[in-house]
């Protein structure tokens, strides 16, 4: 029987959709940063912290499409972590891990102080207590499941932008009649309002929350991009009008000191029910804010476990499958903020950490693209590459000045503890390098070739779009058995003959085409370890070729390998064109060879088996189309002049040696095979094959 997944290797669960994305990201937005944070912007910048929420959810836009790259690229959980520490190494990583992870529980202790504040407004209650009741109860919802917690945020989400919908449309008309004032507008001179700019960045965190949860994200190539730019339009829209109707209709003196601005600017312009409504509805964006946190910061100990920068015991996943000891140290953290710290403080401080995270992903995007690693194949890319990324480094670096010496006192403190963790504790134990070192070649003995592999591993989480057509790249694969002397150069070699002929490139081109490429991931057995090397050629279709063998191949360091011995090789041949599917399609034919169910690939003794133990949920049959037989009826048609039952397909034909798609306007000649793929142990015998696919 084959092994079980290991700790380091057990995935999330794919469950969040577009909704999930949007709600999770505007949930972390829509808290604080709206409902707690303009008083103390207006305070220190006057009227212009309007317009520095804007220009801050401009200046967002590299870093969101950043992130956006980077997640399609390596959809796992760690997020921004996950992304530095393959880009720059295990040192930058552990810095990351941290500060990133420091950035989201300083951001969403900031969220409980607001929600302490408007918990006020109502029940005179202990304010912290209460705060770490309620850090209690979202971390006993996040161990029970992320989709659970990504459902509660749909409701909270939902609710929030229906009242905070009415507070605006109502309040607009009251902009330039109130009892506040929007002269001058830039009360504190430009220093005051640039300051404010990185305060109100805080704001913007979220961003990086969904990154970190990309992992259980289906179909993250659409639904992550989408999801970040529909969401940091609406909270960038949000912000910036609701602190503009609290400046115009709030006398300055008083919304100086109020922790609860957006409800005294809804007893302004909406009905005593409607200002009761948004005190709720504050409430319930403080509380999306919390459970987004905890969901997301909790995935960075995870990641870092991984990679052996932090102990073991933080891959441990719940019977619900999270992450529950980073969900504890997160809950455990965020207490600790909030029993410590003032909310001016936690602002700046959060806001800071939130730049330097966001200014090394677009770091991490240009060292990633520049490195040239073939498996690095994300299905979004961030336009105007590198200039867009250096814009938002430079603007990064001088927001994070512009908050002051203390901000950049305990970010520096942070990158030191940081360093010195990975020298005591991960420089011993961290497997493998960053990109970097591929844009620096000439620094060769540091050059990891292990991080290809690893950014394909990251691949596996992608899943399937659906017209990646996976059932058919197997109905066409060709499936080869060689001696049990052959070594990985032979097995390469008579693979790349057959899918010479196949794609016509000379057989020593593709070898060497695979060989060059060096992207495989391994997945290891008790009983039928395989490898998957990936290449991609200027083709029109992927082609997959199996290679099997009874007692292994051995997976040179040449190839990528680490000397692992393997039973089954499977040579795929991606499109240049469509890196992205080829990869997605790896990832799921080595997700399902992880599986205890993989056995049956070597147990399989012919071709037609093979392919079957590769489609667990589908039957797949080959039927000679020859005259003498019934299935010479036939011959001689073309194939979209066939009607083919419902649930069956007719995935492939093979025709003197060459494997062809059953494309529309191909003609069926004796001789052909053709390969039907249908419901499990319902394909019909070869007699009544005409059955199924009639003329």
């Amino acid at each position: 029987m084959a092994s079980s997944p290991s700790a380091d290797d057990r995935q999330l669960e794919r469950s969040l959709g577009l909704r999930h994305v949007f709600v999770l990201s505007t949930g972390a937005m829509l808290s604080s940063g709206l409902f707690l944070l303009p008083g103390i912007a207006v305070e220190k910048a006057g009227p212009s912290a309007v317009l520095a929420y804007a220009v801050a959810g401009l200046l967002a836009v590299p870093a969101m499409l950043s992130v956006a790259e980077l997640s399609t690229a390596m959809p796992r959980a760690g997020g921004a972590y996950y992304f530095l520490e393959r880009a720059f190494g295990p040192a930058v990583g552990t810095v990351a891990g941290m500060a990133t992870w420091t950035s989201l529980v300083l951001k969403d202790a900031f969220a409980l102080i607001g929600m302490s504040a408007y918990l006020n407004i109502a029940f005179d209650v202990p304010a912290r207590p209460l705060a770490v009741a309620l850090i209690a109860a979202f971390t006993v919802i996040n161990i029970l499941g992320s989709k659970a917690s990504a459902s509660l945020q749909l409701g909270l989400v939902g609710f929030v932008l229906i009242i905070l919908g009415w507070f605006l449309v109502a309040g607009l008309p009251s902009v330039g009649s109130g009892e506040g004032d929007l002269e001058p507008f830039f009360e504190d001179g430009a220093g005051g309002f640039f300051a404010v700019i990185g305060l109100v960045f805080v704001s913007y965190g979220g961003l990086t929350k969904v990154a970190s949860a990309a992992e259980e994200i289906e179909d993250p190539s659409r639904n992550i991009p989408l999801g970040l730019s529909l969401s940091l339009l609406v909270g960038t829209t949000a912000y910036t009008l609701g602190s503009l109707i609290a400046v115009a209709v709030v006398p300055a003196t008083e919304l100086h000191d109020d922790l609860a601005p957006i409800h005294t600017a809804a007893e302004q312009v909406l009905p005593a029910a409607g200002a009761v409504l948004i005190a709720i509805a504050a409430l319930a964006a403080f509380s999306s804010a919390t459970n987004a946190g905890i969901l997301a910061a909790a995935r960075y100990p995870l990641a870092m476990s991984r990679d052996h920068l932090l102990a073991k015991r933080f891959q441990n996943l719940t019977r619900f499958n999270t992450p529950v000891w980073g969900i504890l140290l997160t809950g455990v953290g965020m207490a600790v903020v909030v029993l410590i710290f003032d909310v001016s403080a936690i602002a700046k401080l959060a806001s800071a950490f939130v730049l330097l995270t966001l200014g090394m992903v677009n770091a991490a995007v240009i060292v990633l693209r520049s490195a040239r690693i073939s498996s690095y194949a994300p299905g979004f890319k961030a336009p105007l590459f590198p200039y867009l990324q250096l814009f938002g480094i430079a603007v990064d670096a001088f927001l994070i000045i512009e908050l002051g010496a203390l901000a950049l006192i305990l970010t520096g403190g942070a990158i030191v503890l940081g360093i010195v963790w990975y020298l005591i504790y991960g420089r011993t134990r961290a497997t493998h390098a960053g990109a970097i070192y591929h844009v620096f070649e000439r620094w060769g003995q540091l050059v990891d070739r292990g991080i290809d592999r690893e950014i394909s591993q990251a691949m596996q989480s992608h899943g399937l779009r659906p017209d990646d057509e996976y059932p058919g790249l197997i109905a066409r694969a060709s499936v080869i058995s060689v001696p049990d002397d052959v070594d990985m150069y032979e097995a390469a070699r008579r693979a790349a003959e057959v899918l010479g002929r196949r794609i016509e490139i000379d057989a020593d081109a593709v070898a060497n085409r695979f060989l060059e490429f060096g992207s495989l991931w391994i997945e290891p057995s008790d009983d039928h370890p395989t490898a998957t090397p990936l290449a991609f050629f200027d083709i029109d279709d992927d082609h997959l070729i199996i290679v099997r063998t009874e007692r292994g191949i051995r997976i040179p360091a040449e190839w990528g390998g680490r000397d692992e011995q393997v039973n089954a090789l499977f040579f795929l041949a991606g499109c240049t064109d469509s890196p992205g599917r080829a990869l997605r399609l790896a990832g799921e034919l080595a997700a399902y060879l992880h599986t205890d169910e993989a056995a049956a690939v070597g147990a399989a003794g012919f071709e037609a088996e093979v392919k079957e133990a590769l489609l667990p949920d589908l039957s797949i049959g080959q039927y000679p189309l020859l005259p003498e037989l019934s299935t010479g009826s036939l011959i001689d048609r073309r194939i979209d002049e066939l009607t083919i039952d419902p649930g069956f397909h007719l995935e492939a034909i093979r025709r003197d040696g060459q494997v062809l798609r059953a494309d529309g306007d191909l003609v069926l000649i004796a001789d052909d095979q053709v390969t039907l793929i249908g419901p499990l142990d319902e394909l019909p015998d070869l007699d009544d094959l005409s059955t199924i696919l009639a003329d």
